[in-house]
């Protein structure tokens, strides 16, 4: 339970995965990737539901304001899907020129994190925002939508050649007389659109959050936390182990876990741990990032490339 509470801490945004300067509100920070100058965009195809998306800068709660060094080589979430909104309109694209007019791909945005941002702020050190503590204890909030695209029905065996390029578990360069991309559509669609470059800032992430752990001003104020919770009659020697208090199996947040999971935050916000805990990553974050300057560099200016890329991939669809 605890590695899965670490892993929900670390992920934010991540549909492109497997799963700057931090400034307070108000102070200037370094660019983000949704910063830097972009094409105008236009209704494509693909279909993007551009309701109830998280900020991409905590606007509530103890982690308010607080972004991390590493987030300028990350891809926040509103840039996530700009990216696979791309991304879908090329396969969209590529399906009609093959005959397939009505060709669509799954809906986005249906489902947003519960953080607009990479490092998942909101999360990242354990609950931060009372209101939801009150309403979903430990469980994330839902936000669930399913998709009103029947995708499962189009993927007829014939759609499937032109889609991936493949027939009787060959590799195929033709469909109906007309020339087929290396891969089909899909294949044609991740080159026009290739994806951003942030392996080395995550993995920069997760080494950053978990050596925070092991700072000396962290484990005294965790201790801090762990007595204070005692006091509230709850026995946790970290943030992890109060979430462990609850009943994982259940589907929603009893009277219980919402009692525990308050007590966190108030012990947060009386020990100051989420302050603590940030400034000691930040600490570390610029460190690593200094040790790592060219190569993040070099991967950021990749990472702008391919979001602008499928940026103009959209603003070329009618």
């Amino acid at each position: 339970m605890k590695k899965n509470l670490i892993i929900l801490a670390l992920c934010g945004t991540a549909l492109l995965t497997a799963c700057g300067q931090a400034q307070k509100s108000g102070q200037d920070s370094p660019a983000a990737i949704g910063e830097v100058p972009q094409v105008e965009t236009v209704a494509g195809w693909t279909q993007v539901k551009r309701e109830g998306w998280p900020e991409a800068v905590p606007a509530q709660g103890l982690a308010q304001g607080l972004t991390l060094p590493i987030e300028r080589y990350l891809v926040p979430y509103a840039e996530e899907i700009a990216f696979l909104e791309g991304r879908g309109n090329a396969e969209i694209r590529c399906m009609r020129a093959l005959g397939f007019p009505d060709w669509r791909t799954e809906t986005l945005g249906v489902n947003p994190p519960t953080s607009g941002s990479s490092s998942n702020m909101e999360r990242r050190y354990g609950l931060t925002i009372r209101s939801e503590a009150e309403q979903t204890g430990y469980h994330v909030p839902s936000k669930s939508e399913v998709s009103a695209a029947a995708l499962a029905e189009q993927e007829t065996p014939r759609a499937v050649v032109a889609l991936k390029g493949v027939e009787n578990a060959k590799a195929v360069q033709s469909f109906e007389g007309k020339a087929l991309p290396e891969g089909g559509c899909i294949g044609e669609s991740l080159r026009q659109t290739p994806s951003p470059d942030i392996a080395l800032a995550e993995e920069l992430s997760g080494q950053s959050f978990m050596a925070s752990q092991e700072t000396p001003e962290v484990k005294t104020a965790m201790a801090a936390w762990s007595a204070c919770m005692k006091e509230n009659g709850h026995q946790a020697a970290t943030v992890w182990e109060a979430a462990n208090l609850a009943d994982p199996t259940s589907p929603s947040a009893g009277a219980e876990e919402k009692k525990i999971a308050l007590a966190e935050i108030d012990c947060k916000q009386r020990t100051d741990l989420v302050a603590v805990w940030f400034k000691a990553e930040q600490k570390i974050q610029e460190d690593l990032i200094s040790k790592n300057q060219a190569a993040l560099e070099t991967a950021r200016n990749t990472t702008v490339t391919n979001v602008k890329s499928a940026r103009q991939v959209t603003a070329s669809v009618r």
